[in-house]
């Protein structure tokens, strides 16, 4: 049971009173409040004013400590059901909201200063659209990594300024986050990043920074790229499903994949983004994320599943895009597993008990997700079409990320650089017969 009690220090006249909450044996705190007494008349035994009769605020003094008691365990109640963090801030925040102490906010603490950023980024000038503001994706990024950086205070007990974002505290977050967190070692490498990005912009508008901020590195680990070859497609097309909704699904997993976008703008799609020019059809549409307009040719097998649906799309799940994405992530798995999509390989998945992504080999379908549309497409394609037309199509600003994205490395330029020069080799030989011919 939590417990109040109240103490001075010391003989000085006036002294603060202090309020010890205890509520386990974690939770021990002890805080001053704003309340002052001469020492002579409150006795620490008790924890209450003496019953002196020349002390006459004794009894509103002591109503004052009564009240505050109360408030303090009605606050614990109300939170600690909610499963709040009990500790020395949510204390000196029932202090501040009690006596209605404005506490003004110290931009120069980290999770201060996220707010801040925040807030900045419904400002900022988007780089790659040159609208003012930024995507909910981005915004959601960052609140989330205030949420860690949070979680990391908690755990360390102790309120982080800016200027103590060095390298030690790199270390410890990035800690934090893979053994108590317990996140996969790209996420984390991220949120190092984010955490970066924050205290770099702290120190373009004034805020003092740790000497040591710009040797902080973020990092990714890179992971195998898991995709749909053509042979896995063709046997997505000939698998017998008995449902409906996984024939739908179907249809979206393969028009995914021979149109390259995401599963947000996928499953946007209508009649209404096909445009005709010439004689040639169209899939028309600004994605969600770059703000980019792109138009993709419709593949014959897209036009094929479009005409056998009287040139409709497949009906979504959902009227909430979020709800059909997580809908669509469920079937294409069970569609992969039917189209025996089975070879074991190296991967990352989340497992069900733990709502955490796990590192290991498993079946090829169970590593599938709405991303390998986007993938498939882009690695399927790529020496095929050249890779500018396919820039334009993905979305993805340069080659250098295109390559990064499907997972190219300097082995594989090299061999299709062996193949170019075989060709061009074969080319001038037949040109060279030709001559001698005449």
């Amino acid at each position: 049971m939590a417990t109040i009690k109240f103490s001075t220090r010391g003989n000085n006249n006036p002294t603060k009173i202090y309020v010890r909450f205890v509520a386990n044996r974690e939770t021990d705190i002890k805080l001053a409040t704003p309340l002052v007494i001469n020492p002579i008349y409150f006795n620490n035994s008790s924890g209450k004013v003496r019953k002196v009769s020349q002390f006459l605020e004794r009894d509103t003094l002591q109503n004052q400590l009564d009240t505050l008691e109360y408030f303090i365990i009605s606050k614990y109640n109300e939170n600690n059901v909610n499963g709040d963090i009990i500790n020395k801030d949510w204390l000196n925040d029932c202090l501040n909201s009690h006596f209605n102490k404005g506490e003004k906010t110290d931009n120069n603490f980290i999770v201060n200063y996220c707010d801040l950023y925040i807030e900045k980024l419904e400002l900022k000038t988007n780089d790659r659209t040159g609208e003012l503001g930024t995507s909910k994706a981005t915004i959601t990024k960052y609140k989330t990594i205030k949420l860690k950086i949070i979680g990391f205070q908690e755990f360390k007990r102790h309120k982080y300024k800016l200027s103590e974002i060095d390298l030690k505290y790199r270390n410890d977050f990035l800690k934090y986050l893979l053994e108590v967190e317990k996140l996969g070692r790209n996420t984390a490498g991220r949120y190092i990043k984010f955490l970066k990005t924050i205290c770099l912009d702290a120190q373009k508008s004034g805020y003092i920074v740790s000497p040591q901020l710009q040797q902080i590195k973020g990092f990714s680990v890179q992971i195998d790229k898991i995709y749909l070859n053509w042979d896995e497609l063709t046997k997505l097309e000939e698998v017998n499903l008995k449902e409906k909704y996984l024939e739908d699904a179907r249809d979206w997993l393969l028009i995914g994949c021979y149109i390259g976008q995401r599963v947000g703008d996928l499953l946007q799609l209508t009649s209404q983004n096909i445009k005709q020019i010439g004689k040639l059809d169209f899939i028309e549409l600004i994605q969600q994320k770059t703000k980019k307009r792109v138009s993709i040719l419709v593949h014959d097998k897209v036009k094929a599943i479009l005409d056998k649906r009287n040139g409709e799309f497949p009906p979504i799940y959902s009227k909430n895009i979020e709800s059909s994405k997580a809908k669509f992530n469920l079937y294409i798995k069970d569609i992969c597993k039917e189209a025996k999509i089975s070879e074991i390989i190296s991967g990352a998945r989340i497992n069900p008990e733990t709502s955490r992504k796990e590192n290991g080999e498993f079946p090829k379908w169970e590593l599938v997700t709405s991303h390998i549309c986007r993938r498939s497409f882009a690695t399927n394609y790529y020496g095929e079409i050249p890779t500018g037309l396919l820039l334009n199509v993905t979305g993805h600003s340069t080659e250098k990320e295109f390559l990064n994205y499907i997972g190219k490395t300097p082995i594989d330029y090299a061999q299709q650089m062996a193949v170019y020069w075989n060709i061009q080799s074969q080319k001038q030989e037949k040109e060279s017969i030709l001559r001698v011919a005449k």
